[in-house]
């Protein structure tokens, strides 16, 4: 089943009050007497307020909270049902659960930021970490950065100092019922493969998170986990398969606009990202030589794999098809993704409306944070945290959106998403052992 194809969600039911309430305000002043450009497929997205600049930022606010039911508080009300829930300090030992994890590929990044994570987390006990390559070394040897004292665990559950195991030694802790929850941090294709081999890998836990691009598509009863987007589907999911990093910074900076239906183009992407995006195996081209002092393009258009996963996200949120072309670069850098999405708008926005917007939309999130007007997102900001920061505004009239983006690589892009996922998939505060604060220096 395609995404377009699937029952709305809370969000996606949101997005369609939110696009009758764009389309409302703007009212009778847009048209300006202009013929649609775009044909008639512009038609079916919504016109978005705005087409007078002269009045300042201030003086809309005090229109908006002046009119009943405007456009701005139903985009509020639209968004807030789906709201995260959240909280600043659990208490130790969490809601009453443990979840018991294993974590495959515990000797890759992602891998190793997981477990960095969850060894923190009061409500997760790492049972095992299992690595092919690595299987009978000490945890705290392949994973140098954990510090295997059991004292220093900060959940009071597993320790750094066991060894890793292999995948046969998984498969009998789930047998004897030692493991409910497992983890693959797995090159793509690996686990779809191993779950063939070895059915009972993918048939028993309880659950089962997947950070490859295997199950992205939503096929064998796994959801797509990107929370700001689908979090009402998430919570309670025995399957979910964690986005990826580019696509997670994409969508996080075209879903506003495409679920008020601004969008009415192709949308053009642009990221630089950290070598560990390329994962930990070595290649000659994210070697120091070959990398130092530049920067490469590499499957630029639509070849990238993100770019049809972000296309059926969008699509799926829009309720349209948004096709999309990406550029891609390495950077000398280990870790970080900041991106930049231009995308022509189907009527003009002012630039204070546009940011207002994804005020609105993010306001609740977590790990989501825009920008004030004149800021713009640094990769080193968000460095070892969850969160995103976006920076929006329009151009050439109102007529062309551009956002920018950034977020850590293997933190919101790979590993604490997927923790977000994992408290979601148990019930849990989302935020829940998370860290929002960059680490810049």
């Amino acid at each position: 089943m395609t995404p377009t194809s699937k029952a709305p969600t809370e969000k996606a039911k949101g997005a369609a009050t939110a696009k009758d309430a764009l389309k409302e305000e703007q009212g009778a002043a847009a048209s300006h007497g202009e013929g649609d450009e775009r044909g008639a497929a512009a038609e079916t997205l919504a016109r978005p307020p705005g087409g007078e600049r002269s009045q300042g930022l201030a003086k809309r606010a005090e229109e908006e909270r002046g009119e009943a039911g405007s456009g701005a508080e139903r985009v509020r009300e639209s968004f807030r049902r789906g709201a995260p829930r959240i909280t600043e300090s659990p208490a130790r030992g969490g809601p009453g659960q443990t979840a018991r994890v294993a974590v495959l590929g515990a000797s890759g990044y992602t891998g190793q930021e997981f477990a960095r994570l969850a060894f923190s987390h009061p409500g997760l006990e790492i049972v095992a970490l299992s690595s092919r390559e690595h299987a009978g070394r000490p945890a705290s040897e392949v994973l140098p950065g954990l510090d295997p004292r059991p004292a220093t665990n900060g959940n009071g559950h597993g320790s750094a100092r066991a060894a890793v195991v292999d995948i046969d030694a998984i498969e009998a802790l789930l047998a004897a019922e030692e493991i409910d929850t497992l983890v693959c941090c797995l090159p793509h294709g690996a686990w779809k493969a191993l779950a063939v081999e070895r059915p009972a890998l993918a048939a028993k836990p309880a659950r089962v998170l997947d950070l490859s691009s295997d199950f992205r598509d939503e096929s064998q009863g796994y959801l797509y986990g990107l929370p700001e987007a689908f979090r009402a589907d998430l919570a309670g999911a025995p399957r979910i398969a964690n986005p990826g990093c580019y696509a997670t910074a994409g969508t996080l900076a075209l879903m506003p606009a495409a679920e008020a239906g601004w969008i009415a183009g192709p949308a053009m992407i642009g990221a630089l990202s950290g070598v560990s995006g390329a994962g930990r195996a070595a290649q000659l081209r994210t070697s120091f030589v070959e990398l130092d002092g530049g920067a490469a393009l590499y499957k630029v258009g639509t070849e990238h794999a993100h770019v049809a996963e972000m296309e059926r996200t969008l699509a799926r949120l829009a309720g349209a098809s948004l096709p999309l072309g990406f550029a891609p670069q390495l950077a000398p850098m280990a870790r970080g993704i900041l991106l930049t999405a231009t995308a022509p708008l189907a009527g003009r926005v002012t630039p204070e409306l546009a940011r207002r917007a994804y005020l609105e939309r993010y306001g609740d999130e977590p790990f989501v944070r825009v920008l004030d007007s004149g800021q713009w997102p640094e990769t080193r900001t968000v460095r070892s945290s969850n969160r995103c920061d976006l920076a929006v505004t329009t151009l050439h009239d109102g007529r062309t959106l551009l956002v920018a983006a950034a977020l850590d690589n293997l933190v919101k892009g790979a590993a604490g998403q997927a923790l977000q996922n994992l408290n979601l998939m148990l019930g849990w505060p989302e935020n829940w052992a998370l860290p929002v604060h960059g680490s810049p220096w």
